[in-house]
């Protein structure tokens, strides 16, 4: 695919087959996450591969939890529109999604905790983008609070010293979702200082 047809195409995938990953097709995904730039070129970003079913069970049960917890805080009009995109507290399906890749990263000594993160988002990007150009459907995860996070992370044997940026989900989509809706361009740019 050209590079602008993959982002348009890209989407958030929530329903996937069971089918295997083929593990050449994911090396070359954790490449384009590998080859991404990061903040003084610190590269500190660590790509956990989940494919064991019984630790993604434990990952999803964990997920579940804390997702059960705080969608009973949204306002119903949140629920629904989540909902009505596929969204839902029920996060057991991850048990079955084929690969769960946990990006990882560590704050290099004198660097903000910010601009680590910031580095493990571009990885992040890098691998939807790649996900997508490969015929893959990928979806991020990300934590309720850090609770969930120290969770996952001793599931998952994560050091002290780095944080779990988020989780993707990562297989071969069932479904085709439709296209989201984006806000205008001419509604989110302004030249030399912010406008409204």
């Amino acid at each position: 695919m050209d590079f602008y047809e993959v982002v348009f195409k890209r989407r958030s995938i929530r329903k996937f087959k069971e089918t295997p990953v083929i593990e050449e097709v994911l090396f070359r995904v954790l490449e384009a996450g590998r080859w991404a730039p990061s903040a003084g070129n610190t590269q500190p970003w660590h790509f956990i591969i989940v494919t064991d079913v019984e630790v993604k069970k434990r990952i999803a049960h964990v997920c579940t939890e804390y997702s059960r917890k705080h969608w009973a805080d949204f306002a119903s009009e949140t629920a629904r529109y989540l909902a009505a995109r596929g969204g839902s507290w029920d996060k057991s399906a991850m048990a079955k999604i084929p690969v769960l890749i946990a990006v990882c990263f560590h704050v290099p000594e004198k660097m903000r905790e910010e601009l680590a993160l910031a580095s493990a988002w571009t990885a992040i990007q890098n691998m939807l983008l790649a996900a997508t150009a490969e015929g893959l459907g990928s979806c991020i995860y990300t934590f309720y609070n850090t609770e969930e996070e120290n969770q996952l992370k001793e599931i998952l044997g994560v050091p002290e010293n780095h944080r779990i940026a988020a989780l993707i989900q990562l297989g071969y989509s069932k479904a085709k979702p439709p296209k989201p809706s984006r806000k205008a361009l001419e509604a989110i740019i302004s030249y030399q200082h912010f406008k409204r």
